[in-house]
């Protein structure tokens, strides 16, 4: 192989790669990035490929120029130390015997890799689409669920997030037992899938979603995706205003999360006898200063609802107690809940929208609805 390569546009694809090797693994091959020649039908390319076992990520490097085709296994991590810090515009790899020379205009490295016969063999993305969306919205969608998932396992498949598609309806859930985020998107269905559609329900690690999440830098792009009975394969499409053949940019694909995601229907509060209309920004304020006089050991405030007025109150028995005041629409019975404030903070953070309602009971959960397509349920806890 043969090849100068645009050092930055390795560079971005480098630091996607990265992330995903293991830094250790019983497999050192696994460590490495595959290099290759090859051809789209945009022209001539570096293909960058990376793998975990569990996920993987292919690329494609079109700022180059192809002196000798080949294919190259090189250290992940020692290859972008190097790419990284060059002050050069473009650098060259030349590469034989698994053995890889790269050189800047006042720099010379041999890097050495791996035979490439002994890299795993790599799972593509077919063509069979399920549906596609654009960047844009599955970014933001992803924003609203994600910080929601469970940390640890647990009985349920719940450290991941939740994708749900019926007929041409897209919805993304997470939880962790105190809290349910849930949005929800319209999506393109493939002429594969039927007119309408393919219902699917199938939870992707978090991990995984972290990396598709790099993949939304253009919010313009698309987003094609098919699930498989334990993977899912995603391919970014580059925009294409005249709506012909979309260039790939990216493929990824993931192992899903194995269980059954709970019945997150059931935890959505029905017919809810009380209703606030609150602002965003003041919420988000107020529920910071109350949230200043709670401990460690009482990590709650109290929300108190009374005629359009919203009282939050924060209190430790060792520090003393914060009452912040704001107004709101509300005219229903006075009702006192006690939440995490943390929990509360997380999905004003990520709302899309400058206010929302809070809907709710006596007692039970509550329900923060920003728009029809972004809803948060929330659990009360037990004030001391």
């Amino acid at each position: 192989m043969k090849v100068s390569i645009h050092r930055q546009a390795l560079s971005d694809v480098l630091s996607l790669a990265t992330g995903i090797v293991p830094t250790r693994s019983p497999k050192p091959v696994l460590s490495s990035v595959r290099l290759a020649t090859t051809s789209l039908p945009t022209g001539r390319v570096v293909q960058v490929v990376c793998t975990d076992g569990e996920m993987t990520l292919e690329t494609y490097l079109q700022q180059v120029d192809i002196k000798q085709d080949g294919v190259l296994l090189l250290p992940a991590a020692k290859l972008a130390d190097i790419v990284n810090n060059s002050p050069d515009e473009t650098i060259s790899i030349t590469a034989s015997n698994e053995k890889a020379t790269i050189t800047g205009r006042d720099s010379s490295y041999t890097l050495l890799g791996f035979g490439a016969e002994g890299y795993p063999p790599i799972e593509s993305f077919d063509g069979k689409t399920n549906f596609s969306i654009q960047a844009g919205p599955l970014k933001r969608m992803l924003d609203c669920t994600r910080f929601a998932a469970a940390k640890e396992m647990s009985r349920y498949a719940i450290n991941g997030v939740l994708f749900e598609v019926k007929g041409k309806k897209l919805s993304l859930v997470a939880t962790d037992g105190h809290r349910m985020a849930h949005a929800r998107e319209d999506i393109s269905v493939s002429e594969e899938a039927g007119a309408d559609g393919q219902d699917i329900s199938a939870v992707v690690p978090i991990k995984a979603i972290t990396h598709i999440e790099k993949l939304l830098n253009d919010p313009d792009s698309t987003i094609a995706m098919q699930f498989s009975e334990n993977k899912l394969f995603v391919q970014v499409l580059a925009a294409d205003p005249d709506k012909g053949n979309r260039a790939v940019k990216a493929s990824f694909s993931a192992t899903l999360v194995e269980g059954v995601f709970p019945p997150y229907q059931d935890v959505i509060p029905k017919d809810c006898d009380r209703k606030a209309s609150i602002e965003s920004a003041p919420f988000s304020s107020s529920v910071r200063r109350a949230s200043v006089m709670t401990s460690d050991d009482s990590r709650a405030i109290k929300v108190s609802f009374t005629n359009n007025q919203l009282d939050l109150i924060g209190r430790s028995a060792e520090l003393g107690e914060a009452r912040i005041t704001m107004p709101i629409q509300y005219t229903g019975p006075a009702t006192e809940l006690g939440f995490n404030p943390a929990y509360l903070l997380d999905a004003v953070k990520v709302a899309p929208t400058d206010n929302f309602t809070f809907e709710f009971k006596a007692s039970g959960p509550a329900l923060m609805r920003f728009s029809k397509s972004f809803m948060y349920v929330i659990m009360p806890v037990t004030i001391p």
